[in-house]
């Protein structure tokens, strides 16, 4: 009897260990998606706003490309030129997520952080489209209202029993996914990968990856300070 519930306590303590290691793990890489994400966006952002702040990388850009051999046109790509900065601030944001986390925020950095992913689609579109007056105009003003919805699901995923959250999730997830690839692809055509920045399809993938690890995450986290076992 005894010998047995030794092994018990030893299995119970096993389990939590790797319960521990797999959230430590997908919190880390959490972090970091979620860190390139925003600076990715907040990178395109300032170049939409601001053309003269790209200029440095600009030239940055044709340097590394005589430097690697590649092909150098009248027309530049924009890969190096968006990328570079966008990597060195997610870097930063990094440092201070990783500050953040070790404080009594959880909970707040949580919503924040998933507030944060789903709304980069509708800062870079709605910062694109104000010079023209565009934002509050159709098809155009359709981005608030997706961006609306879209955080009352997040509230609820984060605060509703755990089978309905699971659920709520999903389908927000799926519908903010199909609603943007909508935007983006001017009505479910094909993506035009020649577009660098966040308000192309890179921005697109980036955003739905970060979305999901985010929120897988933040179920685990959930489901371990309620004491409820993973499905």
């Amino acid at each position: 009897m005894c010998e047995g519930s030794t092994l018990w306590c030893l299995y119970l303590r096993e389990t939590m260990m790797t319960g521990h290691a797999e959230r430590r793990i997908v919190r880390v890489l959490a972090e970091i998606v979620f860190s390139i994400n925003t600076g990715f966006a907040a990178t395109s952002i300032l170049f939409c706003a601001s053309l003269s702040a790209s200029l440095p990388f600009l030239h940055l850009e044709v340097s590394l490309n005589h430097l690697l051999g590649i092909r150098q046109t009248d027309f530049i790509r924009g890969c190096f030129t968006i990328w570079i900065p966008s990597l060195i601030l997610a870097a930063c944001i990094w440092s201070v997520v990783r500050f953040l986390s070790r404080l009594s925020f959880t909970p707040v950095l949580q919503f924040l952080s998933g507030v944060t992913i789903l709304l980069c689609p509708t800062a870079i579109w709605t910062c694109r489209l104000e010079p023209n007056g565009w934002s509050f105009q159709w098809p155009y003003k359709t981005v608030w209202g997706e961006a609306f919805l879209v955080t009352i699901c997040l509230f609820l995923f984060l605060k509703w029993p755990s089978s309905r959250s699971r659920e709520i999730g999903m389908m927000a997830f799926l519908g903010h996914c199909i609603f943007w690839y909508w935007f983006t692809s001017g009505g479910f055509h094909s993506l035009n990968w020649e577009m660098p920045g966040y308000d192309g399809p890179f921005g697109l993938v980036l955003g739905s990856c970060s979305l999901v690890i985010w929120g897988l995450y933040a179920y685990r986290l959930r489901e371990h300070s309620l004491g409820i076992s993973p499905q």
